[in-house]
């Protein structure tokens, strides 16, 4: 069945065998040195955004709390007021 395979591609191609290129990748050692002092940087960058955000957080949420905080003491005075 593989010899008919092939005697189909060769008609098909009129006469002429199918090359298939092999492609050659080979990464110069500079290269992949550059792409892990890339990688290290990337992820020192998340790290520093994340507690940056972080610290934002912690304040919006403290403001937040001495709010309600503020809110709550105001409803219970003048519960106790009435």
């Amino acid at each position: 069945m593989a010899v008919e395979e092939e005697e189909a591609e060769r008609n098909d191609n009129n006469g002429e065998e199918k090359e298939t290129p092999v492609p050659i990748a080979i990464t110069p050692p500079e290269h992949t040195k550059l792409l892990d002092r890339l990688n290290t940087m990337d992820e020192r960058v998340e790290f520093v955004a994340g507690e940056l955000a972080l610290k934002q957080g912690e304040k919006v949420g403290f403001a937040i709390g001495i709010l309600y905080g503020l809110l709550i003491g105001i409803f219970v005075y003048i519960i106790f007021l009435i």
